[in-house]
């Protein structure tokens, strides 16, 4: 079992940055690795990774030194992921604290935890000089639970869900906050999620928050100060605002009467102003 990289740094109270991943791509995550990502997230929530896939990227994941997740809704079609020593879940959409529990229920092990005990498996090394009663403890302390808060009414009940063991940290997702919220103005919408990162680190839980590109990192400037240790970079909006703006620099070296207009993310003011 290795080392989970992640909670160190925040079991240090040291800023970690991650990607969203929405590619099949192990190279990326070589990259990703390379250049000095703390954590790679699968996103098997919104896009159509078959289990091969996801399989293949924590071992890409793996032997670039990046600990992996898998975003996800909590089933059983979790729990093969947990198997193959998945560093840690993000589950999305989460509903309350009978959810909470839910997910603490399918993902740790008994006391806190009703995961079935397999040890012939890639997280248990299959078997192989392992402390068979001890390594189900020590894969509870190595995973991450995450839990994604996207809807202002759950917010609402957020001191109820933070009595519940288990979940390491939470992500709030400012796009659906905002749909919840029925789109209120940037101050109303920051409002709420500094409600929420300092009930959370009251409660000795950790804060995740999208460094969104292309709207400018302001989110990093904003939420760090307030507490936030966790900062995902969507792997999507990424490459597609860099190859905009190559594609829009390349112009710029055209004779201006064959210059075209280059295709560009547009405005989103409740994450910040374009960079």
């Amino acid at each position: 079992m290795r080392e989970n990289g992640l909670k160190t740094l925040l079991a240090q109270d040291r800023p970690a940055i991650g990607c969203l991943l929405a590619y099949d791509a192990p190279w990326l995550v070589d990259v990703l690795g390379l250049v000095g990502y703390d954590y790679v997230v699968i996103d098997v929530e919104h896009e159509p990774f078959g289990e091969p896939a996801v399989a293949a990227l924590i071992r890409a994941a793996d032997a670039a030194g990046v600990p992996a997740l898998v975003r996800m809704a909590c089933s059983d079609r979790l729990v093969p992921y947990l198997s193959l020593d998945v560093a840690g879940v993000q589950v999305p959409d989460l509903r309350g604290a009978g959810h909470a529990r839910e997910i603490v229920e399918t993902v740790r092990f008994h006391p806190l935890g009703r995961r079935t005990y397999y040890s012939q498996t890639r997280a248990a090394d299959y078997g192989i000089g392992i402390d068979e009663p001890g390594w189900t403890s020590r894969a509870d302390e190595q995973l991450i639970v995450i839990a994604m808060l996207e809807d202002v009414r759950v917010i609402e009940r957020l001191d109820e869900i933070l009595e519940v063991r288990g979940i390491d940290a939470f992500h709030v997702g400012v796009m659906d906050l905002a749909q919840s919220m029925e789109y209120p103005s940037r101050e109303e919408l920051d409002a709420v999620v500094e409600g929420v990162v300092r009930r959370c680190r009251q409660a000795g839980r950790h804060v995740s928050v999208g460094a969104l590109t292309p709207w400018s990192l302001a989110s990093v400037d904003r939420w760090y100060p307030a507490g936030v240790r966790l900062f995902s970079v969507a792997s999507a909006w990424t490459l597609t605002d860099a190859m905009s703006k190559l594609h829009a620099n390349i112009q710029q070296h055209l004779p201006e009467e064959v210059r075209r207009e280059s295709g560009r993310i547009g405005a989103n003011p409740w994450v910040g102003p374009r960079s």
